[in-house]
């Protein structure tokens, strides 16, 4: 008889013929149902990206309460057992210490809202000045998706992984009302020493964030599942950004075009906010409108002006 490998072994053991150590990975009945009430930094990973099936998935999963479990994924594995080694090497070679590990945060103002910390460094320099970061320790194999290139992997996990930063910043800012300006991915690279990535917290895209995550627990709310999702992009990190020639680029014409037209449209432009602005300086402090020379400027209660072209 063919002797079983240990994959397969592992592929059909049940929940509890595998070792204490892989069982003691596993989280307990109360983490798992707090999960399935609530949207973490990697849920809002799933729920950000462009995945219909995955989004599907994780609706079906805190729908039912039910979690796969994760403690033999070798991967997931390989996660748990570097994070310690990841953040530490960080902490030696960024000289500094990395602060409130494996903290759970919930929301006030969203009550849907929670993550676990990998950490927190304060201070940190970084392309904007010194500030406060969230760090976060991950392990990938690394292995190129198809049709991808090597050194693409990495740019791909930095999109991948950005709303969980951007997630878990504004948790932290909102628990201890201080601004958190950086993100920190920090990547073990199957064996490769770790290297670390900054990406400046954006807010317009936490809150676009937190939208898409109450979309997706109000749909949970009344048990119909997301058909539509609000995919935002999360920002770019500066070191991805490239210049581009647009006389060469293949939107050329429709480039030239409007480039034409808001030359052509400048000069007008200023001259109108100008002649706007003096408009309503001259309307008189009494005035409930003011008409003349075809246009009508509205005063409101609150004083606000307001101009209209009409008919005279």
């Amino acid at each position: 008889m063919a002797k079983k490998t240990c994959e397969s072994s592992l592929t059909s053991a049940g929940a509890d013929d595998v070792p204490a150590f892989f069982r003691s990975l596993r989280l307990d009945q109360k983490s798992l149902d707090e999960r399935s009430n609530t949207i973490g930094g990697s849920d809002i990973n799933i729920i950000a990206s462009d995945d219909a099936e995955a989004i599907r998935q994780l609706y079906i999963q805190k729908r039912d309460n039910v979690h796969n479990d994760l403690s033999t994924v070798w991967p997931v594995i390989m996660g748990i057992v570097t994070e310690e080694l990841n953040t530490e090497w960080m902490a030696w070679k960024l000289n500094s210490e990395i602060l409130d590990r494996q903290r759970v945060i919930r929301g006030k103002k969203h009550p849907f809202m929670r993550c676990t910390l990998d950490g927190v460094i304060d201070p940190y320099i970084g392309i904007k000045g010194t500030g406060i970061a969230v760090f976060d320790a991950k392990f990938t194999l690394g292995r190129p998706l198809k049709g991808e290139s090597f050194q693409d992997v990495i740019p791909r996990l930095i999109r991948k992984y950005t709303p969980q930063l951007h997630w878990n910043a504004y948790l932290l800012e909102e628990a201890d009302e201080l601004p958190v300006e950086y993100g920190l991915l920090s990547f073990i690279r199957a064996g490769d020493r770790p290297t670390l990535h900054e990406i400046p917290i954006d807010k317009d895209y936490q809150e676009a964030l937190i939208k898409q995550a109450a979309f997706f627990m109000n749909s949970l709310k009344i048990g119909l599942e997301p058909a539509v999702t609000i995919n935002e992009a999360p920002p770019i990190p500066a070191e991805d950004r490239v210049p581009y020639d647009m006389t060469s680029h293949e939107d050329r014409d429709e480039w030239m075009r409007l480039a034409g037209n808001w030359r052509q449209t400048k000069g007008a432009v200023e001259t109108f906010k100008d002649a706007e602005t003096e408009i309503k300086r001259l309307v008189p402090a009494n005035a409930s409108e003011a008409v003349g020379g075809g246009i009508r400027v509205k005063v409101a209660k609150n004083n606000r002006k307001t101009i209209e072209a009409i008919n005279e």
